[in-house]
């Protein structure tokens, strides 16, 4: 099964299956217990959510939910490992968003490390966009870096091309 991810979601799979997605200044984290042989992988805009806001678009809603849900069906937190990717700078034209990419970053990297969820992988930063793909089966991600993104490029029927 192959399953394109969209910003702000996230998905938990005991199957295996091929996750795929784009970023920008935005971070995806896989986790794959490596016992149980099971994957996932949040895909996150904002580094932290404003009080009372409960959405998977921010990364420290979208990881920790992520790692709740390997938790609930009986993964030990020991077997989990994760990556981390993308954070690209971006620029924006609003001042409070500037460097979002790194803070993205360092929200997955502060939550995995709080929770002690060994970090295998990274490819972050610089100023380029990337293409993900993830096999929860093989527990390989691979990263191809987008020079320019242009969204319809990317994308075609909901889907990366």
């Amino acid at each position: 099964m192959e399953y394109f991810l969209n910003p702000g979601e996230l998905i938990f799979s005991k199957e295996p299956m091929v996750i795929k997605t784009v970023l920008g200044s935005c971070v995806a984290v896989t986790i794959f217990d490596k016992v149980n042989r099971w994957g996932g992988m949040c895909h996150y805009l904002l580094p932290i959510a404003p009080a009372n806001l409960k959405s998977t678009k921010y990364g420290d809603i979208a990881i920790k939910y992520l790692i709740k849900k390997f938790i609930d069906n009986g993964s030990d937190i020991k077997n989990l490992e994760a990556t981390i990717t993308g954070g690209a700078f971006i620029i924006f034209s609003a001042r409070e968003i500037f460097f979002v990419g790194d803070r993205n970053v360092d929200v997955a990297e502060n939550i995995l490390r709080e929770r002690k969820v060994y970090i295998k992988y990274r490819n972050t930063g610089g100023e380029n966009g990337r293409k993900v793909v993830f096999s929860t089966e093989y527990n390989v991600i691979n990263v191809e870096i987008i020079k320019e993104i242009r969204v319809e490029d990317l994308y075609r029927d909901g889907k990366v091309v």
